[in-house]
């Protein structure tokens, strides 16, 4: 009797135990799944937060003499930002700045004037630049055009953007793939979610291409790279940086000639 009540308890003890690991079985199964339909969400979400609701800015790219610089910083810091304050608070554009270019000869161009948007009609809109009406000095009084030596303004839509933190340097980046749609996926879908995933020494990255100013030479589209300081930008551009990016991106081949050219700016001053 005692033999039969062990052997009943030891199949009682195999039983709990076999359903036991069946139930562990099928919730690892589970975790493996939800955690693999996670990800997957995860990288839906990065993707399409990178892609949606497409915002558009302009860059007006000025060459200033030197001895000029400090009275265009004054105007431009002590007036014109207040306007473009105005602005963005009024909901008629999403930021203004002011960078200046990091070495290069004095041919090109010096500094630069961002201004973001969202949408084109916006962008166009010239009429919100009246500071006689939002801070009450006429426009002739407060003119940085006079110190311009050369001007050209760009427009450009985003197409994608991890927007992280701001640092006073930055790497703009000019290229013009043969195959810019190719360039621009590979970017979006692979470059953005692993710059969100990885820390790269990257403040911000984004990728836009270019609307006006095109031609059949320059650049028709620009990334940039945001940083700390100007010498974390420099450090980059001098091989002693992060350069890693994903395993599985093409964007060689659909740009084989590498960036037309790779610029380190500083900024000056930023208002969003």
């Amino acid at each position: 009797m005692l033999k039969k009540n062990i052997i009943s308890n030891n199949i009682k003890k195999g039983l709990k135990n076999f359903i036991f690991n069946i139930l562990v079985y099928k919730f690892k199964i589970n975790l493996k799944i939800n955690l693999k339909m996670k990800n997957l969400l995860l990288i839906f979400l990065l993707t399409f937060s990178l892609g949606a609701n497409a915002q558009y800015f302009s860059v007006t790219y000025i060459n200033v003499s030197q001895e000029d610089v400090p009275e265009v910083a004054r105007l431009e810091t002590q007036y014109w930002s207040k306007v473009a304050k105005a602005n963005i608070e009024a909901g008629n554009q999403l930021g203004w700045g002011l960078f200046a270019k990091v070495g290069g000869g004095s041919d090109s161009w010096t500094h630069a004037f961002i201004n973001v948007f969202e949408s084109i009609d916006q962008m166009m809109d010239q009429s919100i630049w009246n500071p006689q009406e939002i801070i009450g000095v006429s426009a002739e009084d407060i003119s940085t055009s006079q110190y311009y030596n050369a001007s050209a303004i760009h427009h450009y839509k985003i197409q994608g953007q991890v927007p992280g933190t701001d640092g006073t340097g930055a790497i703009w980046n000019f290229g013009r793939p043969e195959n810019l749609q190719g360039f621009v996926q590979d970017n979006v879908k692979l470059w953005g979610p692993f710059f969100e995933k990885n820390d790269t020494g990257r403040t911000n990255w984004g990728i836009a291409t270019k609307i006006t100013g095109v031609n059949q030479s320059n650049a028709t589209v620009m990334t940039w790279d945001g940083y700390d300081s100007v010498a974390d930008a420099v450090k980059v551009l001098a091989g002693e940086g992060d350069n890693s990016g994903p395993s599985k991106s093409k964007a060689g081949e659909y740009m084989s000639n590498g960036f037309l050219a790779r610029v380190v700016v500083q900024q000056v001053i930023w208002i969003q």
